[in-house]
């Protein structure tokens, strides 16, 4: 599996989020984490969540 950078996770994210037409309130929600949380992976600091963090976003995305 290859590595994607944070700015990269980020625009998948948001592209995602948008689509579902959820908030960034409504996503971190599903996925047991803050606004604030979201806001730092679609703006590209996604580094700063933990793994676990990460697969439970992008889990309430249903990305892979």
């Amino acid at each position: 599996m290859r590595a994607v950078d944070d700015t990269v996770q980020g625009r998948i994210c948001r592209a995602r989020r948008r689509r579902l037409r959820l908030t960034q309130r409504e996503l971190g929600k599903r996925a047991g984490l803050s606004q604030q949380g979201v806001f730092l992976v679609e703006s590209g600091h996604g580094s700063r969540l933990s793994g676990a963090a990460m697969r439970r976003l992008f889990g309430a995305l249903d990305a892979r």
